[in-house]
């Protein structure tokens, strides 16, 4: 158990995507314009030809995209209750072993009573 949540939280960026909210969404769109703005107004001033003008375009592309997904990283985390509350299920295990409650040996053996009794609904 604690090798997969090692291996989630060493994957877990790839997730963050999907995590974002709408509001975090907005602003990394506002960002993005702004960003656009400036550079429009500066690139106007500036003449380039058509090669170093593509090429500073793919550049900026690229760093809107950094800053897009720093920011979204930022923004988005697995850092609540939940997440954390996994790290210590495996210490509880070993101190305290498992609970029968959450056992899904009781269901199990419930369920092939009732087949056996022919109540399976």
């Amino acid at each position: 158990m604690e090798d997969c949540a090692e291996r989630f939280h060493e994957m877990k960026d790839i997730f963050l995507e999907f995590r974002v909210s709408k509001r975090t969404q907005a602003k990394a769109d506002e960002q993005r314009r702004e960003l656009r703005r400036q550079r429009t107004l500066v690139n106007q001033s500036v003449a380039k030809s058509t090669r170093k003008r593509r090429r500073t375009q793919e550049q900026d592309r690229e760093e809107e995209n950094d800053q897009r997904m720093h920011f979204i990283n930022a923004q988005s985390h697995f850092n609540f209750v939940k997440m954390h509350l996994i790290s210590h299920f495996g210490d509880n295990i070993y101190q305290f072993g498992n609970i029968p409650m959450f056992s899904a040996e009781y269901g199990e053996l419930a369920q092939k009573e009732q087949i056996k009794d022919g109540y399976r609904h």
